[in-house]
């Protein structure tokens, strides 16, 4: 791990992401995905994903704050969300999934300091290690799911509302 946090912080804060719970308390499956993730410091201002572009690396918040945003169909953008680093919380892994296109901006508040994990380590994680692997992938594809079944109620919302707004015109 290059300069910033040790292979023992690290894992520390690996620990604590959603993704990775079920390997949690494995220390040889972080000692491998540590030995993996570039530690990387950005400046104030910095986008580290961009919404619409394809994504290949997965970000966990060791120091810093984020703004994610989001572009309606009109091309304007609006905050969502600002996250802290306390709770170590993780972004883009979609990127870790193929051909995976980017659903938000993330754009650095303040000097920020992540561990990064590229799709092609990745990969190479999951092939040496599918007993690790599976379980973390078992993870995103819950996350993603989540994702899809909040979209598809608010559509289902969305469509009430439009359909209540057009029979009392």
């Amino acid at each position: 791990m290059p300069d910033g946090l040790s292979q023992t912080e690290a894992k520390s804060v690996l620990k604590a992401v959603s993704i990775f719970a079920d390997i949690k308390d494995n220390e040889e499956a972080l000692s491998l995905l540590t030995g993996m993730m570039k530690n990387q410091k950005f400046p104030a201002g910095h986008t580290l994903i961009e919404q619409g572009t394809n994504g290949d690396e997965f970000y966990v918040l060791c120091d810093g704050n984020v703004s994610i945003f989001k572009k309606t169909p009109e091309e304007d953008r609006y905050k969502v969300v600002v996250l802290s680093h306390q709770s170590h919380p993780s972004f883009g892994e979609g990127g870790l999934m193929e051909g995976e296109i980017r659903s938000a901006t993330i754009v650095c508040d303040t000097p920020v300091e992540c561990l990064v994990l590229a799709r092609k380590d990745f990969e190479s994680f999951c092939r040496q290690s599918p007993q690790f692997a599976l379980p973390v992938l078992k993870k995103i594809a819950q996350s993603l799911m989540g994702r899809l079944n909040q979209t598809s109620n608010d559509l289902m919302l969305l469509h009430k509302a439009l359909m209540d707004e057009i029979r009392n015109s």
